[in-house]
């Protein structure tokens, strides 16, 4: 699974970038999109994977970040 091309393909709509690498991914959200609903929107997705995902959520206008790892 290409992580970082699934998740745009999956939310092209809440996310606008996805930078890094497999183990530590900026997403940069839209402006108007909550991300503490976002995050449990991962969280719900992305349960019992074969790696662990740090992903570092903030909005693009933003320098605030949410962290969170999926395991």
């Amino acid at each position: 699974m290409e992580f970082p091309n699934e998740l745009k393909e999956l939310f092209p709509n809440e996310i606008v970038e996805v930078r890094g690498n497999a183990e530590a991914l900026t997403i940069i959200l839209g402006k108007e999109i909550d991300i503490k609903v976002f995050a449990k929107k991962l969280e719900t997705k992305f349960v019992n994977l074969n790696y662990t995902y740090d992903l570092f959520l903030h909005h693009e206008d933003s320098h605030d970040f949410l962290k969170l790892t999926l395991k």
